[in-house]
């Protein structure tokens, strides 16, 4: 039983034994084929600025057609003294770019690099494409498109005028007159419609040609064109239509202007002054009928569509423009927002019908009033 004993423990051991040189064997087998493969592997180092990074060639060749990544390009930056690749370039700046290269792809500016900086070193190194995408998804940014400029030189200075006012001083007063034409024309049209100035001249003229004033037809006289409010119509369409003429005659793309809502807006605004001074000037009476009294009001109101032209005026404020993208990049929340009031205001609405509805019933006679009364309850005082 003693020697039994001394036998399995002798052979316990020789096993043992075995096992780690085995394992020893297979540990040198490893290292031996790692040194080898670190052996293959060519390493390229590169000095910026004083810093010293080496990394793998293959790494820097997934993107031949970069500085680093093509021969040919970075061969003007060896150093032969000190077997090295040197660039006078911003450190941190080329730990993001060395780890574009290192995770295939992925760029990210430091927090402490500004971006200009930073976009200056990406085509330095000539990173490509991908990564100037990558950069201006992730800081929020966006191409501006090349401004289309007319054929001459004349007209280019009228379109700059016209559509720049921090292109000179001559263009903030030009732009300061039409913002003040503008609002005096609508200040004009609003005045003209209180009770006490509304119809005035139509009834000046019936008195003075004996017709009633119960009467529809309007006979032509002096007072309509001597009223102050023609008069200052009269000067600040003579105005909208210089300025008009001159923005067609400057335009860079008459394709483009043709498709553009606010030149439309414009030329409906001038529009109806026309029409009526040619309807004063070829007929001695006007017939109010039911269809010319609706010409002549929506005629009016087109005269309302130049009130865009202060917008064409206040969107060259940074302010403006600032408050315009916010709305763009918010028009998601925005509709949320609207969405959840509006379901709110149907279950409140909901609710309110059928527990009003027998006490009630003119107030809530259906969920649509209902409904119309949650909304306004909820977005005002009720």
């Amino acid at each position: 039983m003693l020697l039994f004993e001394k036998c399995y423990c002798y052979s316990s051991k020789i096993l043992s034994n075995r096992n780690e040189s085995i394992i020893a064997v297979d540990l040198n087998i490893l290292n031996e084929n790692f040194e080898e493969e670190e052996e293959e592997e060519e390493t390229i180092r590169i000095n910026v600025s004083g810093n010293r990074y080496e990394t793998y060639l293959s790494t820097v060749e997934r993107y031949p057609s970069s500085l680093l990544g093509n021969k040919l390009k970075r061969i003007y930056y060896w150093k032969e003294k000190t077997n090295e690749y040197f660039f006078d370039r911003h450190r941190t700046c080329f730990e993001s770019i060395l780890y574009y290269y290192q995770s295939n792809g992925r760029l990210r500016r430091p927090d402490s690099v500004p971006l200009d900086t930073f976009f200056e070193e990406v085509s330095f190194f000539q990173l490509g494409e991908e990564a100037i995408e990558q950069i201006n998804k992730q800081e929020n940014l966006s191409f501006v498109e090349p401004i289309e400029l007319p054929r001459f030189a004349w007209r280019q200075s009228i379109w700059f005028y016209l559509e720049y006012p921090q292109h000179s001083m001559f263009a903030r007063v030009l732009h300061l007159i039409s913002l003040f034409v503008t609002v005096i024309s609508c200040l004009s049209m609003a005045i003209e419609t209180l009770p006490q100035f509304d119809d005035k001249k139509e009834n000046i003229c019936k008195h003075q040609s004996n017709v009633s004033l119960s009467s529809s037809f309007v006979p032509r006289c002096s007072a309509l064109f001597l009223s102050p409010f023609f008069l200052i119509e009269t000067i600040c369409v003579c105005y909208f239509t210089i300025e008009f003429v001159f923005r067609l005659l400057s335009a860079p793309s008459y394709r483009r202007l043709f498709f553009s809502v606010l030149i439309w807006s414009d030329l409906a605004a001038i529009i109806p002054y026309y029409v009526f001074l040619s309807i004063q000037l070829t007929d001695k009476e006007i017939d109010l009928n039911a269809r010319t009294f609706i010409v002549l009001r929506l005629l009016r109101l087109f005269r309302f569509l130049r009130v865009f032209k202060i917008y064409l005026i206040f969107r060259q404020l940074k302010s403006l423009r600032v408050l315009s993208s916010t709305l763009r990049e918010s028009y998601v929340d925005f509709t949320i927002m609207i969405v959840i009031l509006t379901l709110v205001a149907f279950l409140f609405g909901a609710a309110t019908y059928f527990a009003e509805k027998d006490l009630n019933n003119q107030s809530f006679d259906s969920i649509p009033k209902a409904t119309y009364w949650a909304i306004l309850t909820i977005t005002s005082v009720g």
